[in-house]
């Protein structure tokens, strides 16, 4: 039980003090994408760890918990859970229940968040078609009759670019192409999945600081990282004066905004100029930082464990 419970509380442990450290990666010199990235393996790791912690408590025997545990059984012999027979039953029970009910209110929350925005998407869709004009380009572009200038991307299957013609009269022609250019990385990125899972996480586990912090935090970073794309083909300067030039977000819950995310932070990140680095560098940061947000429930367990062994044994 002593590594299921370790389990558990790395999990909880990382869910509480992740959200500090990860919110400084907006502001720090790490690529969007890397963030994003890392956010959302450090997300999974704290599930898969609880996930991990509860099956090995309501699993007979505990599964291979009880090899690990051999090696360190002579040293914790006063902390062994065998002189509790009603503790396991009673511990795995519980753990179950609550798994169980995880799992459900992960399901509910995901079904009706998907049925009503699908509803809100088909309508949205319908009206928009009943009053703009399609730009047949790569990606659709629908140019709506409306003097404010909005510009928002809409994912899935139909996915397609919404613009007004305010827009396009208030921009130049560069300010135009990086405001395309932005809401193209959107779609090209997959944006719109990544957003809607974090706001599934978000909803199920609301408890956990990490999972609460996650739908904002992946909204910023994905518009930070459409920002990067679109400054490299297009300039940061026609980004910036496009960015301080739209302020009304527009569109459906569903739909990324030019205008969405913290306005200040993706002008201070324009502004900066990020050190160059070696690709192959970044790419082994990325792929470090991803497996150590991913495993970082189970370090911390690792952790707890060996430290109870060394207490048990002094």
């Amino acid at each position: 039980m002593i590594v299921a419970a370790a389990l558990l509380l790395g999990a909880l442990i990382v869910g509480w003090w992740s959200p500090r450290p990860l919110s400084r990666l907006a502001a720090g010199r790490i690529s969007p994408a890397t963030a994003t990235a890392w956010w959302l393996l450090t997300a999974v790791g704290v599930l898969a760890g609880a996930v991990a912690g509860v099956l090995l408590l309501v699993l007979p025997g505990h599964g291979p918990a009880d090899a690990v545990l051999r090696v360190l059984h002579d040293c914790w012999a006063a902390l062994s859970h065998s002189g509790l027979p009603l503790l396991d039953p009673v511990v795995g029970a519980s753990a179950g229940a609550l798994a169980l009910a995880g799992a459900v209110r992960l399901a509910v929350a995901s079904a009706g968040r998907r049925r009503h925005r699908n509803l809100q998407y088909r309508r949205h869709l319908a009206a928009l078609r009943l009053c703009g004009v399609a730009d047949a380009q790569t990606v659709p572009t629908l140019w709506l009759p409306h003097d404010e200038p909005v510009a928002y991307s809409l994912g899935g299957r139909r996915a397609m670019i919404v613009a007004s013609e305010g827009l396009a009269a208030r921009l130049s022609g560069q300010e135009l192409d990086a405001v395309l250019a932005h809401e193209r990385a959107h779609l090209r990125d997959h944006h719109h999945l990544l957003t809607a899972c974090a706001d599934v996480l978000g909803r199920t586990a609301r408890f956990v600081p990490l999972m609460r912090e996650l739908p904002a935090a992946i909204r910023l970073l994905v518009e930070l990282s459409a920002d990067h794309v679109a400054a490299a083909q297009c300039g940061t300067g026609p980004l910036r004066s496009a960015l301080l030039s739209i302020r009304t977000e527009g569109g459906p819950r569903r739909a990324l905004a030019m205008a969405g995310g913290d306005t200040a932070i993706r002008l201070d990140r324009l502004q900066a100029r990020p050190p160059r680095a070696h690709p192959m560098a970044g790419r082994v940061t990325a792929v470090a930082g991803g497996l150590t947000a991913f495993l970082a429930p189970s370090l911390v367990a690792g952790a707890l464990v060996a430290f109870t062994g060394l207490v048990s044994c002094s």
